[in-house]
């Protein structure tokens, strides 16, 4: 029991990586078999694949790890509790072992209770002896922790020689050099690329001329095979997502096929449809990666009038701020326990791979979201983005009203009904308003009423409650949602659309792999191949970025805008300087905000002909809030004022965004007289002046509150 007891006072140690080895762990001994000294130490138990990936991984002798032996057992029974108990034991042999098929090698006797496998645990010819291994238990007295027993550390043979690696002078020349698998990464390519239509010949020609470009196999990826590739297409091509002919039991066997994609499942049931949380491993670290200390966006309601189901999407932002797809919920709804329910899976997903992790802001595009689910799950604030209002307005305001005065009003209306609502002067009266003054267009005035007015209410809600999204973010999420609509909703028979077993593989495979080559950067090697479906590239905001300033025309009521590739065609843009705004170009007349609209509004923002936009005056708004109501303690009041002096800062000198001189001015007067001194203050001068010093040279807000605000503007 000595032994026990000293193995459960451990820590339980949780390394802040995706995939982590021995060398990242904190190893201790203790007495083992047989008066024999164990090495030992304890992981969560939801980690072992990732230990075991890591181990894997190590550059001195790279390797697999197989399931020599595994024992379960129930984690409920008629069983008495034991300190020593386990529910599980797993044994993991390095695959280069522990039989020995080179000459004068030993291999096993065959068992009588031996039954052959369809996959063998690595293939025969690889087999070279090697003794490393080590045990995982998961013990009854802490069923999330896992107890490594790690005794054979080394790859040598029972002999005492390296037996594979490049420290084995006889496997040089052949491939027990490298490991006997390709990585996960190449088969992550080699899936996507199938999955997208590229031939089998095509991905094998490409490969084979970047090995002879390094000058020949450096690593086990490097002897991919015709045959693998083939065999995966074969795979892909025979596989049928229809179980059953009925959707929920095709839909429950999927799911035990796939477990690695399904974060959360519930069943259909009486009371409650089924909700249904995918994500891949890709999905995964990208969210750990891009979304720390930064965004999450939801596209929520996607194929609301096709698909039995819609399609709720949460979104990161890369580098270049394009969105990333890092997880797909299927359910009919957004409020209530339901999506707290996947919220915290999700959460607690995360958490376990990096317990560090923590977001900077969510950002919503629907009213009817749960905001205090996101707020109580993720511990974070939570922004609203407008893009889904404007790009309906504008699609049907295009459709419906073929008058370009009449549309310019209307545009007009609409941006200023909005701004005057989110600046909190606005309410219900301006949309009421609205349709009395534009009672002549009938047709858009019926569809405003029928499908936007009863919804006004919890937007008008939302808006003066909530932060809004900026422009830059809200063309991300925009073009996501165009490249989801293209990727998914292509289908020739549309009777796939009202099963869900079609949705959740499509979703984890097809749709997936588009996005996965769109961050892949040898994509154009296989441009001859691409469809509609490869829509990529930069997002409207970008692209208006590269406009030059010089091929904007501001007139009266509208711009001009100059094709920077045809210097010849012209794009008219009316109601310039705001985000409800109309351009001629194909790609706006659908709905969609273009880079024309944006780089006029850029334009007359910096010309001062017309106003700040909305999140930057919210955001400014709240600084002189901060400004104006003292906190009771001095370092929070220092820490609000140094957060200004360097969000103003930051916004002097980046060009992209607009300036307001009344508001910069008054910031900065607001923050002087912040940082002068104040008697009853508790400290002296200098220790005042030196903590602020120390505050402004190194802001603690740089990381976390920094995201958030950047998202306003």
């Amino acid at each position: 029991m000595a032994r026990w007891d000293e193995i459960l006072s451990l820590p339980v140690q949780n390394p802040p990586k995706l995939e982590f080895s021995s060398s990242d762990l904190v190893w201790s001994r203790v007495e083992g078999w047989r008066n024999n000294m164990d090495r030992v130490a304890l992981i969560p138990f939801a980690r072992v694949d990732d230990f075991v990936k890591g181990e894997a991984s190590n550059e001195d002798c790279p390797t697999r790890f197989h399931v020599e032996a595994r024992r379960r057992r129930p984690q409920e029974g008629p069983f008495k509790v034991k300190i020593d108990g386990i529910l599980e034991y797993i044994l993991y042999w390095c695959s280069f072992g522990p039989d020995d098929n080179r000459k004068g090698g030993i291999i096993r006797p065959s068992r009588t209770t031996f039954s052959p496998k369809k996959t063998p645990a690595g293939r025969p010819n690889t087999k070279r002896g090697c003794t490393c291994h080590f045990i995982v238990k998961r013990l009854i007295a802490e069923p999330s922790v896992a107890l490594v027993i790690y005794n054979h550390d080394k790859h040598i043979d029972k002999k005492g020689s390296p037996c594979h690696g490049p420290q084995d002078q006889m496997a040089i020349g052949t491939r027990a050099m490298f490991a006997p698998y390709i990585s996960e990464d190449l088969r992550l390519r080699v899936h996507s690329l199938l999955y997208v239509g590229v031939p089998v010949e095509t991905i094998m020609q490409r490969h084979n001329e970047s090995v002879e470009k390094q000058g020949g196999p450096c690593n086990r990826d490097d002897l991919l095979t015709h045959r693998y590739v083939r065999r995966q297409e074969r795979s892909i091509r025979r596989f049928n997502y229809e179980f059953d002919e009925d959707d929920a039991a095709s839909l429950s066997m999927w799911i035990d096929v796939h477990q690695n994609f399904v974060f959360f499942y519930e069943e259909f049931s009486e009371n409650q449809p089924v909700t249904i949380g995918i994500q891949t491993d890709w999905q995964l670290q990208q969210m750990i990666s891009y979304g720390n200390r930064s965004l999450l966006a939801a596209d929520s309601r996607f194929g609301m009038n096709k698909l039995k189901y819609p399609v709720h999407t949460l979104l990161v932002f890369d580098s270049n701020n394009k969105a990333i797809p890092v997880a797909w919920i299927i359910s009919p709804r957004l409020v209530g326990a339901d999506s707290y329910r996947w919220m915290r899976a999700l959460y607690n997903r995360i958490q376990t791979k990096d317990p560090a992790w923590k977001l900077a802001g969510f950002i919503i595009d629907d009213p009817l979201v749960d905001v205090l689910a996101i707020r109580d799950v993720f511990q974070c604030s939570v922004l609203i983005s407008s893009w889904r209002i404007r790009h309906a307005w504008h699609k049907n305001l295009v459709k419906r009203c073929s008058n370009s005065d009449t549309q310019l009003q209307i545009c007009k209306r609409l941006g200023q009904a909005v701004t005057e609502v989110c600046k909190g002067h606005g309410a219900i009266d301006l949309f009421q308003d609205f349709m009395d003054d534009f009672i002549d267009s009938a047709d858009f005035l019926e569809y405003f009423k029928a499908i936007w007015y009863p919804r006004i209410g919890c937007w008008i809600t939302a808006l003066q409650s909530l932060p809004l999204a900026g422009q830059e973010t809200s063309a991300a999420m925009e073009f996501y949602h165009n490249q989801l609509k293209t990727r998914l909703l292509n289908e020739n028979d549309c009777s796939a659309y009202h099963r869900v077993d079609w949705l959740v593989d499509k979703l984890a495979k097809r749709v997936h792999s588009y996005f996965w080559l769109d961050e892949y950067p040898g994509k154009e090697d296989f441009s001859r191949y691409s469809k509609d479906e490869w829509i990529s590239g930069l997002t409207c905001w970008r692209k208006a970025l590269e406009i030059s300033d010089t091929d904007v025309i501001l007139e009266d009521q509208y711009a001009r805008v100059l094709d920077e590739h045809e210097p010849d065609k012209v794009y008219t843009v009316l109601n310039p300087g705001s985000e409800f705004a109309i351009c001629d170009c194909s790609f706006s007349q659908v709905g969609n905000l273009c880079e024309h609209i944006l780089k006029a509004m850029m334009i007359c923002r910096t010309k001062g002909s017309a106003d700040t936009s909305i999140s930057l005056h919210q955001y400014k708004e709240a600084l002189l809030k901060i400004l104006n109501c003292p906190p009771h303690d001095c370092l929070i009041r220092d820490h609000a004022v140094s957060l200004a002096v360097f969000m103003q800062m930051e916004l002097n000198c980046n060009n992209g965004f607009d300036k307001d001189d009344m508001l910069d001015d008054e910031v900065e007067r607001q923050s002087r007289f912040a940082l002068s001194p104040s008697p009853d203050r508790g400290a002296s001068e200098d220790q005042r002046s030196d903590h602020r010093y120390a505050v402004s040279r190194h802001p603690p807000f740089a990381n976390h509150e920094c995201g958030y605000f950047r998202a306003t503007l």
